[in-house]
């Protein structure tokens, strides 16, 4: 315990050169802890209804369709994008965001709590029923996740100073994914030893009490109110109360460096289409069990807790877009062997190398939306960043489903690839924030 509290003190000390404000300083390791206990719990959780791994093979047992079975993690992601440009213009005028946060994050929980109920209408009902209700489900899950997304992105950039970002996300994500890996054994378990559908009811269930654990752990957050620029404040009658289209307008207008960054996140999420069937094409291909989903989301979390260990490591150092491209450049690889791998033992390192996509992905693109453009209009760049780049996760899986119905995997693996490639050049050319001056910014 000595160790880890002096790794802790090291790590998540705050320099008076670092330049940070004291309501924030002070709060800061109480906020570092807080928010690890939220994400650890809200992992294990996840864990249980992984969208890339169990949900797919969840959903294969209902049905056949390649296409519709492609829907149900795109359908989320896509609702987790989407919401989040239409609340951009109100958080950046919000002195705490907190309440709002909490308030998203309560409705976001409410699908995951009717899935044990879902899965007792299987025999009961026609399995098609059981399915549009899953992708029912699945659409709150994600929407309500949208609406949860901004505040609480919005929320880790005023409490957590950009000279100690990276650190605290890949501190967090290495806590919470070996968490998940616990989770993920657990699961494993329950779906190997109870018959189906009760071995997916059951892990619903500790999953659901783990995330209202999770939203406990949130709700603890310290959050100091900010000043709000009087030009994003409401208006006295001598302009309009809300600009911010104006500003989305002209933000698309006058910077390039954004364009080209969401013309390269775009791609890169028609070239992500393939991660909604790495699992199904495994269990296909390899004569697997269901227990395998639980196997395929242990390598994923096992190996992110490496891959937040290196990206975290190296955030701080060499900038959220070089973390980036060296991401993409991992999940190219990983599409490489999806489609030359003869034996099961090789297709692990898929998921392997996805995860190292995956949580590259999630240090550096989260740290280098917080930091294109002006600190002022981030709650902006934040939403027209994951609003316009949402689509194209909606548009993937229509490419991806009549790929495999006409062709087959292996030629949906490669046109993933072709757009990977294109989407790592383009982000080749995002500049980032120096990090020689990362300590004078909030």
């Amino acid at each position: 315990m000595k160790i880890i509290r002096r790794l802790f003190n090291q790590l998540f000390t705050i320099q008076p050169e670092d330049q940070v404000p004291e309501a924030v300083a002070v709060n800061f390791k109480h906020n570092v802890i807080i928010n690890t206990l939220d994400l650890s719990f809200f992992f294990f959780s996840d864990s249980f209804w992984s969208i890339n791994t169990i949900m797919p093979v969840f959903a294969a047992t209902l049905t056949d369709s390649p296409f519709l079975i492609g829907l149900i993690p795109a359908v989320v992601n896509a609702g987790w994008f989407i919401p989040q440009l239409f609340m951009s213009g109100s958080i950046n005028k919000m002195s705490r965001v907190l309440p709002l946060s909490l308030k998203m994050g309560f409705l976001e929980r409410i699908p995951f709590m009717m899935m044990p109920l879902l899965v007792l209408l299987i025999g009961r009902v026609e399995n098609q029923t059981v399915f549009w209700l899953l992708f029912l489900l699945m659409i709150w899950r994600g929407v309500g996740g949208g609406l949860s997304a901004l505040p609480w992105q919005e929320l880790n950039a005023r409490v957590f100073p950009i000279s100690h970002r990276s650190r605290y996300i890949g501190f967090s994500r290495v806590i919470a994914q070996s968490t998940g890996v616990l989770g993920s054994l657990l699961s494993a378990y329950l779906l190997g030893k109870f018959p189906y559908p009760t071995n997916y009811a059951i892990g619903f269930i500790v999953a659901g009490v783990s995330l209202w654990i999770s939203y406990w752990g949130y709700s603890q957050n310290r959050e100091s109110e900010i000043e709000i620029h009087n030009d994003l404040a409401e208006g006295d009658g001598s302009k309009p109360k809300d600009n911010t289209w104006q500003l989305m307008k002209q933000i698309m207008k006058t910077d390039g460096n954004f364009r080209r960054y969401l013309i390269s996140r775009s791609l890169a999420f028609m070239g992500n289409m393939a991660s909604a069937f790495m699992a199904v094409y495994a269990m296909q291909r390899f004569n697997l069990g269901d227990e395998y989903a639980a196997i395929f989301t242990s390598i994923l979390l096992i190996t992110g807790i490496l891959g937040y260990v290196v990206w975290g490591a190296l955030g701080d150092r060499i900038g959220p877009q070089k973390v980036v491209v060296l991401s993409f450049i991992t999940w190219g690889l990983g599409l490489v062997v999806a489609m030359f791998s003869q034996t099961l033992w090789v297709y692990f390192a898929v998921f392997a190398l996805f995860s190292l996509y995956s949580s590259g992905l999630n240090v550096g693109d989260m740290m280098l939306v917080m930091e294109i453009g002006e600190e002022r209009y981030r709650p902006v760049y934040l939403g027209m960043a994951r609003s316009l780049t949402g689509a194209f996760l909606l548009l993937a899986p229509i490419l991806s489903g009549w790929l495999v119905e006409r062709f087959s995997y292996l030629v949906m693996f490669a046109v993933s690839l072709g757009f990977m490639v294109v989407a790592t050049i383009f982000m080749t050319t995002v500049k980032d924030r120096p990090r020689r001056d990362a300590a004078s910014q909030i």
